[in-house]
């Protein structure tokens, strides 16, 4: 039997929140155990409630369980700490990811016959992060010689052209997600907690303000509203996530009230969309849209703006539409094309459901990390190193 090849993940957290910690959690819990050992370095590990041992036996924690907050002494102290846990591992591959990749640099300095992977989820150049963060991970990849792969062929397409390279040479492994199974009770339940009747569309949304936009998520609701009337179907908006101050007062502001509710995080996202009838994403920035995903894979049509990586999940006019970013009045105008036509939303909805098992399943996710891993080792075999 050929020997494992040990992978580790260095990564800020491992919570139980979205994002990079979630899609690190799947990673290692789907690699093949007979083709992978993983490992994750994480300086803040996830509280007893995440219940991290149903990653499984093949999986690893290593926490620095530092509590913060960061300042400029710990911001030294923080990447040794890792670099000093990862040699200790003796890795084949380090695994890190954009934003905090400089925390993994001293890691791979430390392991130099490792071979190493840079997961960039927004582009490295005018993005969510500072210039001063973006321009490190840019020489990790020029002369630490990390291997950068993306989500979506947005971040693919800015990666390779920031870098002078190749598309080739930054492979695209798009997120995936579980197959959903409907659930009539969790409809009927969550619909029963949010006080809306049976024949009531519910227009769905997930996240917090910041590069979700909820802002204009309640603005699109308010337009929304203020066309139908009294006249029109019955709607509600219902958002999911914590949300910052600002919303509720924006609601009040608006006086929608009794039109959309603020769902705090659910155990079972699916619920929400179990309980939906339409999901609207108004984000400024999506690496790749793994909630526009999972809410396709549950039969919702998606009305979102086209940026970063929903252009690739949502395919306009089929499995929803797609509008400028920013663009309330085109939102809004979507969300009630939809929302009137019973026969076109069931019709985008089956087909974003077989769009999504089709193309975003967690299997195909995995089997592409495996392949970005086994390259990595392989040109570090080619290479030397």
């Amino acid at each position: 039997m050929a020997r494992r090849i040990r992978v580790v993940h260095v990564v800020w957290r491992l919570s139980t929140g979205g994002g990079i910690p979630q899609v690190s959690r799947q990673i290692l819990a789907g690699l093949d155990p007979e083709r992978f050992e993983c490992h994750a370095v994480t300086a803040r590990p996830a509280a007893d409630e995440d219940e991290l041992h149903l990653l499984g036996p093949n999986v690893t924690i290593h926490p620095l369980d530092y509590t913060g907050p960061p300042n400029k002494v710990e911001e030294v102290r923080i990447p040794l700490r890792y670099a000093a846990a990862v040699r200790k591992l003796r890795p084949d591959v380090i695994h890190a990811h954009s934003g905090t990749a400089r925390h993994a640099l001293p890691a791979a300095l430390a392991v130099p016959s490792a071979g190493r992977v840079l997961e960039v989820h927004e582009p490295l150049k005018g993005g969510l992060h500072s210039e001063w963060t973006n321009r490190i991970e840019r020489q990790m990849v020029t002369r630490a010689r990390f291997r950068p792969f993306a989500h979506s062929s947005d971040v693919r397409d800015a990666t390779a052209a920031l870098l002078g390279l190749r598309r080739a040479a930054v492979p695209l492994v798009p997120l995936g997600v579980e197959p959903h199974v409907a659930d009539p009770a969790a409809r009927e339940r969550l619909r029963g907690e949010l006080g809306l009747a049976p024949s009531t569309r519910l227009v769905v949304g997930v996240g917090r303000s910041g590069q979700k936009n909820i802002p204009l998520f309640v603005r699109v609701a308010a337009s929304v509203l203020a066309s139908l009337g009294d006249a029109g179907p019955a709607v509600a908006f219902a958002v999911v996530g914590r949300q910052d101050p600002e919303i509720p007062r924006l609601i009040d502001e608006l006086g929608i009230g009794k039109r959309i509710r603020l769902i705090p995080p659910l155990d079972r996202l699916q619920d929400a969309f179990d309980a939906g009838d339409l999901f609207l994403s108004t984000s400024d920035y999506e690496g790749f849209g793994i909630a526009v995903a999972e809410a396709m894979c549950a039969g919702l049509p998606v009305v979102g703006t086209a940026v970063g990586g929903v252009n690739d999940v949502v395919e306009d006019g089929v499995t929803g539409r797609l509008v400028g970013k920013g663009d309330c009045d085109a939102l809004a105008a979507a969300v009630r094309e939809l929302l009137a036509d019973d026969a076109l939303r069931a019709t985008m909805g089956a087909a974003a459901r077989e769009r999504a098992l089709a193309s975003f399943t967690r299997q195909k996710m995995v089997e592409g990390f495996a392949a970005v891993y086994e390259r990595a080792v392989a040109e570090r075999v080619r290479g030397g190193r």
